[in-house]
């Protein structure tokens, strides 16, 4: 349960203006209600709500340091023309006025700019433990006997660059009564620290998100982030421990773990492969794709069919671009050109955008969708899709075409439910694979042995929705 807190709010421009106010969660998002406004009030116009730039919010309740950010101003009230209060009982403050503002962010501990530089963090993904599964226990059941004698498992260092180090462990965590031991778990974290200092949006995005859409990739489901807390940078009074909550009890990490399944087993293990090298190759490959990571995460709602098949295929070609050379040289572009250049006819500015156009088409996406899957292995690659690559790269191109510019077919297979359901998952799946082998996880045989221990790549592989040969033989 996410508690309300009441207090005083104040914005940098204005310090010394401090408002009451009480801070909720509704609806996935921290509203703020204040008695009184964070800014003098704009009289020149109407009492509409005008558009303003989003602020940090600074507050102190319970004598506690807070920190609301981005936040938006989403109402305002104000008296009207007319008061049903005496003239002398009118206070001259603006306790008569309300604003509400919206903010995506919350810091408990302290009041914050938004380019604050934090040393160290340490939070929760659930997952983790599925993925991480090393133990100081030698057996899945705690015996109580070992709880005295408990040593924690060697933690996973990796040296991910720009000063950054992170950090896998695990830990004894115990909950006691005033006169029983009430519960002993072993809980994974995360801890990422920075010689230099970075702030909370590089933390998300170089390293949170990264990790998180990882988990998701090879847990099939979404990941959640709990119980993230931060230590700031050059700050004598935090030398030891996380004083600053980010987004306290937005996630119940607890509920989170006790919900996972005790057999749940993702895609490979930390026992799969060497991740002091695999995570730092995994972060530099999602800083240049974040489209692809995107796309390839599992997500818990659902869009339009017609768009999803249309984002995941533009997500393989963008993934391609990414980790291809372009052709250096275009011969069919050259050929084109030095026609129009004898036709007369076009300008320099008419033939370059021509010539461009050309240029940027010279590799199909059907070329490109068949090469990210024939880089998965030749043995896979025939056993993933049954010696059928070529067919469902040629369907795959072909819909997201007739989709994405509206190309009159004759075939109308891009509104067969049935060939985008299988466009989509199986371009998915070989996204998601494609991702992780470039990332280091093995390839070819290793890689099928992997994948034949998860139950939702061999359900693609396996797929009847979509017969290759028999679309690709529609739309010929």
């Amino acid at each position: 349960m996410i508690r309300s807190r009441s207090g005083v709010w104040w914005t940098a421009e204005h310090p010394s203006r401090r408002v009451p106010g009480t801070l909720t969660r509704e609806d996935g998002v921290w509203v703020l209600n204040l008695v009184g406004t964070l800014m003098p009030l704009d009289r020149s116009g109407d009492n509409a709500l005008s558009l303003v730039s989003p602020v940090t919010i600074y507050g102190q309740c319970l004598g506690t340091r807070c920190t609301l950010a981005p936040a938006y101003l989403s109402e305002q009230q104000e008296p009207g023309t007319r008061y049903d209060v005496p003239r002398d009982d009118r206070s001259k403050d603006d306790d008569q006025h309300s604003q509400v503002w919206t903010a995506y962010g919350f810091l408990e501990g302290d009041a914050l700019p938004d380019d604050a530089l934090f040393q160290a963090a340490s939070f929760g993904l659930t997952g983790l433990s599925a993925w991480w599964p090393r133990s100081g226990f030698t057996s899945r059941r705690i015996d109580p006997s070992e709880l005295n004698s408990y040593q924690p498992p060697q933690p996973t260092i990796a040296d991910c660059g720009n000063g950054l180090t992170l950090t896998i462990w695990a830990g004894l965590q115990q909950t006691h009564g005033w006169n029983r031991n009430h519960s002993a778990a072993e809980r994974v974290s995360l801890q990422v620290t920075s010689e230099a200092g970075l702030t909370l949006t590089h933390l998300h995005e170089q390293m949170i998100t990264p990790l998180r859409s990882l988990l998701a990739i090879i847990s099939h489901r979404r990941i959640e982030c709990f119980n993230l807390r931060l230590r700031p940078l050059d700050d004598d009074r935090t030398r030891i421990g996380y004083p600053i909550r980010v987004d306290p009890d937005v996630i119940d990490g607890e509920a989170e773990i006790a919900s996972e399944r005790p057999d749940e087993r993702p895609t490979f293990t930390a026992d799969d492969t060497n991740l002091s090298s695999f995570i730092p190759a995994w972060l530099r490959l999602a800083e240049a794709n974040s489209v692809p990571l995107f796309a390839a995460e599992a997500r818990d709602a659902a869009g339009a069919l017609q768009t999803e098949v249309v984002e995941v295929v533009n997500a393989a070609e963008t993934l391609h671009r990414t980790t291809h050379r372009e052709p250096s040289e275009h011969p069919f572009a050259d050929k084109v050109l030095d026609v129009l250049k004898e036709s007369g006819r076009t300008n320099r500015k008419e033939r370059d955008s021509v010539y461009s156009a050309v240029k940027m088409s010279q590799l199909r996406l059907e070329a490109r969708l068949l090469q990210l899957a024939e880089e998965l292995g030749e043995d896979f690659c025939s056993w993933f899709f049954q010696n059928k690559a070529k067919d469902w790269a040629f369907v795959a191109s072909a819909i997201r075409n007739a989709l994405s510019h509206g190309y009159p077919t004759k075939h109308r297979l891009e509104h067969n439910a049935e060939a985008l359901i299988g466009v989509l998952r199986v371009t998915r799946s070989v996204l998601q694979l494609r991702l992780l082998v470039a990332a280091g996880l093995p390839h070819d045989r290793a890689l099928k042995t992997l994948v034949e221990q998860d139950p939702a790549f061999t359900a693609v592989m396996r797929q009847t929705v979509a017969n290759w040969s028999t679309l690709a033989t529609c739309m010929r």
